[in-house]
């Protein structure tokens, strides 16, 4: 082979080669006309188009600094990293009234280590793909807002705080945020997953603290939602799971009208408070016919709800309406009441309230139900109020401590192994059940933390709680939430009878569990 054709072979191969991806260090903070990404003459905006002509993969440095976007809406095209200095040291800012990124189909952006603001959306994905790590955007400085017209929406964040409220239309994408502080989360339509981990949603400024109406997967662990007028809306299909998470705070209550179950597992519902939006609403959750509820290992302490005494209104905390379905597992209520101004409030705690025929299922085991401070003497139903013949209230290995009233045919339709403090006004069966026990005689400490994601009450060695729980529906309740009480502790403690009550006495954690490796 000659050399010209050896050099020829050679530049054949080199140009078959791919160019390997760029890096644009962007040396201007202003928005000029753009006429290339030069070494020392590069806005923002030149070093996005300079890397739609290189292969995926392209990083964009920006020092500390802020950058004006005065142009129009930056686009991201392709596979681009756009990485700055620290949300404290990079600000990129859009001046006008346009969206200030658009992450256009199938590219992927990732944003590290800035700041957003801008007089509309933030950030505008349509159809591809998102990263933010460490972004911050303050409120009022744009929504973060995915679509998938062109296809499947990605939307990752990740260590970031995002004042205004973040929205995907996913299709069949994901919403995953995790270690972040967001204002609200709104996932819609098509059969995206939502996936959120130790995660804070602050209002009040989003309507909802977390809408989800996909027929996708969600899931949302170890966070907390608080200050939310909504904190949890549901619809759509589909199963829905949350764990570890604290609702607190709030001034409305949660709700789903999804064709699937929520399952709530160590979960604390503690100071939520309607306003007056929500007056005639309880304060942490209302159970209607769509959508059923499993809920264990939880607390509801100190809620005030709105309501009264008229058709759909009883029941401050909990509120069961007509063909709902609530199952509870290992919960204690505590100092629940309607807010101030209530008049004839029933159901300081629970109400369940079945104006027609249709079956409805409220089943409690392992409960421990106490009346607090904040309510009257005189209050009627002090934890729980039941109207109508149609609802299947059943009680199970629980303590009442307090007072219950019934209306129009109601009553409880099984009660096993329960007992009731001080009187006997649950209309629990005295052969099945401990009842009128003075409260003296319960022998339990106060509400605190005892060990496990949640405080408890925990009984004595010498209360009558102890050993006393009816071991057939004690074996149901494990069974159906597992052989752990509220604080994830081992029931039965010394494997021969379980505790009435939420809390077992002399219990040991579950070790398998203790790091919510479950979950």
């Amino acid at each position: 082979m000659s050399i010209l054709h050896r050099w020829f072979a050679f530049g054949l191969l080199f140009a078959s080669l791919p160019a390997t991806p760029a890096t644009y260090l962007v040396t201007r903070g202003d928005d000029p006309a753009p006429d290339g990404c030069l070494a020392n003459d590069c806005s923002l905006r030149e070093a996005l188009d300079a890397a739609v002509s290189t292969p995926g993969g392209d990083t964009i440095v920006l020092a500390a600094g802020q950058y004006t976007v005065t142009r129009g809406t930056l686009d991201a095209i392709g596979d681009v990293a756009v990485t700055g200095a620290g949300v404290d040291a990079t600000r990129i800012v859009g001046n006008g009234a346009f969206d200030l990124v658009h992450v256009t189909p199938l590219a992927a952006l990732v944003l590290d280590g800035v700041t957003l603001a801008s007089q509309d959306a933030a950030i505008e994905i349509d159809s591809g793909g998102a990263t933010l790590r460490r972004v911050r955007i303050a409120a009022g400085g744009g929504v973060v807002s995915a679509t998938s017209a062109n296809g499947a929406a990605q939307l990752r964040i990740e260590h970031s705080e995002l004042g205004d409220a973040v929205g995907c239309l996913c299709g069949a994408g994901s919403l995953h945020a995790s270690d972040s502080t967001l204002a609200g989360v709104a996932m819609f339509d098509g059969s995206g997953d939502l996936d959120l981990e130790r995660v804070e949603v602050v209002g009040p400024d989003a309507h909802y603290g977390i809408a989800f109406t996909s027929s996708g997967a969600a899931t949302i662990r170890d966070s907390t939602i608080r200050n939310q007028s909504i904190p949890l809306a549901l619809d759509g299909v589909g199963d829905v799971r949350v764990y570890r998470t604290r609702f607190l705070g709030n001034t409305g209550p949660m709700y789903s009208y999804r064709d699937g179950t929520v399952w709530m597992d160590e979960v604390e519902f503690s100071a939520n408070v309607v306003d007056d939006a929500h007056a005639d609403h309880p304060a942490v959750l209302l159970a209607t016919d769509e959508g059923a509820w499993r809920i264990s290992r939880a607390l509801f302490s100190g809620n005030r709800g709105g309501g009264g005494s008229g058709p759909g209104l009883i029941g401050s905390t909990v509120r069961v309406l007509a063909g709902a379905n609530v199952v509870m597992g290992d919960v204690t209520f505590h100092d629940n009441t309607f807010r101030a101004g209530v008049a004839n409030g029933i159901g300081h705690a629970i109400g369940v309230d079945v104006a027609d025929a249709s079956a409805t299922i409220f089943w409690m085991f392992h409960a421990t139900l106490r009346t607090g401070p904040s309510v009257p003497d005189n209050a009627v139903a002090s934890l729980l109020a039941v109207r109508g013949a149609a609802a299947n209230v059943r009680i199970y290995d629980s303590l009442l401590a307090g007072n219950c009233a019934f209306a129009n045919g109601a009553g409880v339709f099984q009660a096993v192994g329960n007992v009731e403090s001080p009187a006997h006004t649950c209309q629990l069966p005295s052969a099945d059940n401990d009842v009128d026990v003075p409260a003296l005689q319960l022998l339990l400490g106060p509400l605190a933390d005892h060990g496990g994601f949640t405080r408890t009450f925990l009984p004595s060695r010498a209360s009558p709680l102890v050993d006393r729980a009816d071991p057939t529906w004690c074996g149901v309740a494990n069974a159906v939430f597992g052989a752990t009480d509220q604080r994830r502790y081992l029931r039965p403690a010394d494997g021969i009878d379980c505790d009435i009550g939420a809390a077992e006495a002399d219990a040991s954690p579950d070790t398998i569990f203790a790091h919510g490796v479950d979950g």
